[in-house]
């Protein structure tokens, strides 16, 4: 069964790479007169190039580093690793949380205990490319005897308690060394039922979207303010 995921906004990778085709259009554009405008927008496309290319391939690095890190555990966690979003997903709710519970299961504290301290370490060498480390929470939007409405605020309460309680467990596993770059990096987030994983029939699969995601949120900004200097120059 093909998995499908509820996303509310583009992967800012796709907005680097629509920024890049929107400059390599006006570079074709005024291409057929080399004036000296054009040589200089040419010159302006190919920063723009480098900035960006350089933006991807920091994600791309992460990703192969946190692939090295956890690719011959993920059948045994039941996770996966998504490539575009650099998100670390628990995709087993049986391994997690105690049912309607916040406390972890013995088995999820085992895997955190194993997983969380090489993530760290990882992700500490990149620490100029990272924004936020995203701890999240996410339910189905089942609540019995409750409306839509009430069972969202229920979720929400749910998976807002069970964030803080990954991220607490973790903290504690973290060496004192690294727990200033937590603080200063990780957040727990409570989704409820905001992104839910359809099935082929475009029908919520509750079970597949009771999950916990890491995701690691990789720092646009300083491209983004690179390249607005560049354009104001």
């Amino acid at each position: 069964m093909k998995q499908k995921f509820q996303t509310p906004w583009a992967n800012i990778s796709d907005m680097m790479s629509a920024l890049m085709m929107l400059f390599l259009l006006i570079s074709v554009i005024y291409g057929s007169e080399m004036t000296e405008q054009s040589k200089e927008l040419q010159q302006t496309n190919e920063k723009i190039s480098e900035i960006t290319n350089s933006y991807t391939d920091n994600r791309a690095e992460i990703y192969l580093s946190l692939d090295d890190a956890f690719s011959s555990k993920f059948d045994e966690w039941g996770a996966v690793l998504d490539k575009d979003t650099l998100t670390l997903r628990f995709n087993d709710p049986a391994l997690l949380f105690e049912p309607g519970s916040a406390d972890l299961t013995p088995r999820f504290q085992e895997i955190l205990e194993d997983f969380w301290p090489r993530y760290t370490s990882v992700l500490s060498r990149y620490t100029a490319d990272i924004r936020e480390i995203r701890i999240e929470g996410h339910t189905s939007s089942e609540w019995a005897s409750t409306t839509l409405e009430q069972s969202y605020f229920n979720n929400m309460r749910l998976s807002q308690q069970r964030t803080r309680t990954t991220l607490e467990f973790c903290y504690y596993l973290t060496p004192e060394s690294y727990q200033e770059w937590v603080q200063g990096h990780v957040t727990a987030n409570g989704m409820s039922f905001s992104r839910l994983i359809l099935n082929d029939s475009g029908d919520e699969d509750p079970i597949a979207s009771r999950r916990v995601e890491f995701t690691v949120v990789v720092d646009s900004s300083s491209a983004v303010e690179q390249i607005g200097r560049i354009l104001d120059e």
